[in-house]
């Protein structure tokens, strides 16, 4: 009898359905070759095909390949180690796009086998497991390694395709482009690089007038680590500059280098120490130097708890600024360098010569106290080295608990920014008196993690410092001690009597965790702002974030009412304007209008640019009539709306008719949670993991009836 002639892969793949949502899944576990049929498991053969792995995106930097079918010389299965990676060496030469498409995988994508083994199959056409897949099976309690999120897909930005003749714009104009638009270069709080640098090489390639602006952004504040490239750079500033196509050093404007991980330690044995004075040499044009811990972004660690670093402030770098000619804008003074005595005396040194003279923005880090005998002794002297500084604009106090009521009342009196985080010794009738003396000129006023300032001097905010466009204060603290203590130590934030008082330049207000007052406090508050609506003509941006610990009930009708009472005042109603549309040139009065013509609209059909159009009664009116009627009705309009505008209590007057609207930012957030350094919400709760069946599409596959034997 002549055996049974079983069907080919072919033709037993053709009776057997297949999922035809499984053929719309782009993956990496493509078919090498779409042309092949898979085999069936049911095949005496023993090379059927095994389901692919997983559905999850993998690295894009690596290419993997598809498990093989294919026997070893000795007629077994290959096992799983053998389907390992393949490393850069063995990638092919052809370009591939980075996102494959649903059209080229239809029908490259095999189907997922049967997890079981069909009875037919015997014990030796069972494919042979591998040593560690057998091994990973034996290990019940092993740690699951957790999936990493699907990164969603890049946003399909479509064009006009219109390409405008970037390659004509002017040196400068291109150069801030670049500059704004790759910012920025380097993370200083995870030590790593940005693709930005790698960007802007990119850009400088495209074209003959994109080479100088997008290297003179690259090298403007250039990315020091790794220390290899840092070596490098100084190799290239140490050569003749006349011999290189452009002029590397004096396009290096800002320095900020980890002294740790750059300067104290050698980069490699055949690199050695990075030379920081013989740097400071090269780049003569630099005007702003930060010389930075990697652990000053940790806020609350206190001072008892900040370690002296191993690496301090050298006589040869103040030398080589010097004798370079260096001007210096920009400084940072950090304590973990240098003890705070000897830091301030050292302060008060360096600021007498010529290179500070003109210091514009200066940075002071964690600025302890001692015992009160020295203090006032550090103090004075502190505030003497300040004033050494005439030209003085931008300053900042982190953790510096130095800082006190004598020290503010020096500042120089031209001061258009001023920030105070962390700093335990500010309170906020000293504050009040800073402001009077010196907020004149005030520009930004930045107020955060401050444990013993309330807002008790807002109600002076507005007089004394009209000039004021941002306003910051985050009553949020930070303590890393034992004691993790994170409540502000005041008794009240703001009292029923404290009026606030706005500047009328305000452009920015943000206002975080505002905490230990009452509704009946905040109500006034929130009355002040909507009664200086109709000043604060600047305002763009507003976000206040408010704890009340009142009942539910009353909490909720308190955000109701005040939250839609703000939005309807000070969010921005107008629609943006049209782009498509252009200004029309003026054209010159008409004398001979008549002054008692009534002002009315043009009829539809009349041209925008005629000089004269008919109206109802037979007259005329000319293009200054025509506006003056636009303008009326606008203004009708807009009083129609604003009357319309019932007064909600607990006003005693109704509500101002002219109001804001020119908010672009209005978040108003009213409840009672328990303030913490890392808030927590919904998406940090739910689950990573995916089912590994998103694709399927409802339907199972069912089997023809008939029997099992």
């Amino acid at each position: 009898m002549a055996p049974v002639q079983r069907p080919s892969g072919r033709a037993s793949r053709s009776t057997r359905p297949v999922r035809s949502s499984r053929t719309k899944v782009d993956t990496y576990h493509e078919d090498s070759n779409s042309g092949e049929e898979n085999m069936d498991p049911e095949s005496g053969d023993g090379t059927w095909r095994r389901a692919s792995l997983s559905l999850r995106p993998r690295d894009p930097n690596r290419m993997y390949r598809e498990e093989s079918t294919d026997t070893s010389f000795d007629g077994e299965a290959e096992s799983e180690s053998d389907s390992a990676v393949v490393g850069p060496a063995e990638a092919p030469t052809t370009s591939m796009p980075a996102v494959p498409t649903s059209e080229s995988n239809a029908n490259a994508r095999p189907f997922r086998a049967q997890s079981q083994p069909s009875r037919r199959m015997t014990a030796s056409s069972k494919p042979k497991q591998s040593k560690r897949r057998r091994q990973q099976k034996r290990e019940v309690g092993r740690r699951r390694t957790k999936r990493p999120k699907i990164q969603a897909e890049d946003t399909i930005i479509v064009g006009s395709g219109v390409i405008p003749p970037w390659q004509t714009l002017p040196y400068q104009v291109l150069f801030d482009i670049f500059r704004c638009a790759s910012h920025p270069l380097f993370n200083e709080q995870l030590n790593t690089r940005t693709d930005s640098a790698k960007w802007l090489v990119n850009v400088g390639l495209l074209c003959r007038s994109f080479l100088e602006p997008a290297i003179a952004a690259l090298y403007y504040s250039p990315p020091m680590l790794p220390a290899y490239k840092s070596h490098a750079l100084m190799n290239l500033l140490s050569m003749p500059q006349e011999s290189l196509s452009m002029n590397y050093a004096s396009k290096v404007k800002e320095l900020s280098l980890d002294v740790e991980t750059l300067i104290l330690y050698k980069s490699s044995p055949t690199l050695g120490y990075f030379d920081l004075p013989k740097f400071i040499e090269r780049i003569p044009q630099v005007q702003t130097v930060r010389l930075y811990h990697r652990s000053d972004y940790i806020l609350g660690i206190p001072p008892w708890n900040i370690h002296q670093s191993r690496w301090g402030y050298t006589e040869p770098i103040f030398s080589s600024i010097d004798n370079t000619g260096i001007r210096l804008r920009g400084w940072e003074w950090n304590s973990r360098f240098c003890e705070t005595p000897k830091l301030v005396e050292l302060m008060t040194q360096k600021h007498s010569r010529f290179a500070f003279h003109g210091l514009k923005r200066l940075r002071v880090l964690h600025l302890s106290e001692s015992e009160k005998e020295a203090d006032l002794q550090t103090a004075t002297v502190f505030a003497t080295a300040l004033e050494s500084l005439p030209e003085l604009q931008c300053l900042e106090f982190l953790e510096s608990s130095l800082v006190n009521h004598e020290i503010l009342l020096k500042l120089p009196s031209a001061l258009q920014s001023l920030t105070l985080c962390n700093c335990d010794r500010i309170f906020s009738h000293e504050l009040t008196s800073f402001m009077k003396s010196r907020g004149g000129h005030l520009r930004e006023l930045n107020l955060s993690h401050n444990r013993h300032l309330n807002l008790s001097f807002i109600q002076t905010l507005g007089p004394s410092c009209p000039n004021l466009e941002r306003f910051k204060m985050d009553i949020s603290m930070h303590d890393w001690s034992s004691y993790h203590d994170v409540e502000p130590h005041f008794l009240e934030l703001l009292t029923k009597s404290e009026i606030p008082t706005w500047p009328e330049k305000l452009q920015q207000i943000e206002l975080i965790q505002l905490r230990k007052w009452d509704d009946a406090t905040a109500e006034v508050f929130f009355t002040s702002l909507i009664d200086a609506a109709p000043r604060l003509r600047d305002l763009r941006r507003m976000l206040i974030s408010v704890i009340l610990k009142i009942g539910w009930r009353d909490r909720a009708s308190f955000r109701e009412r005040w939250i839609s009472q703000l939005e309807r005042v000070f969010l921005r109603r107008s629609q943006p304007p049209n782009p498509n549309l252009r200004s029309i040139r003026k054209r010159p009065l008409q004398s001979g209008a008549l002054a008692n013509e009534r002002a009315t609209h043009p009829e539809d059909g009349a041209l925008p640019g005629s000089a004269h159009t008919e109206t109802a009664d037979g007259g005329s009116f000319g293009p200054s009539q025509r506006h003056s009627a636009r303008l009326a009705q606008h203004r009708s309009s807009q009083a129609e709306e604003i009357t319309e505008l019932s007064p909600i209590e607990p006003f005693s007057q109704p509500l101002s008719r002219d109001i804001q609207g020119m908010c672009d930012v209005v978040k108003i957030r009213i409840d009672n949670q328990r303030p913490t350094e890392t808030q927590f919400n919904e998406d940090d709760f739910l689950d990573d993991e995916l089912s590994g069946d998103e694709d399927w599409d409802g339907q199972d596959f069912e089997p023809a009836p008939g029997h099992a034997w």
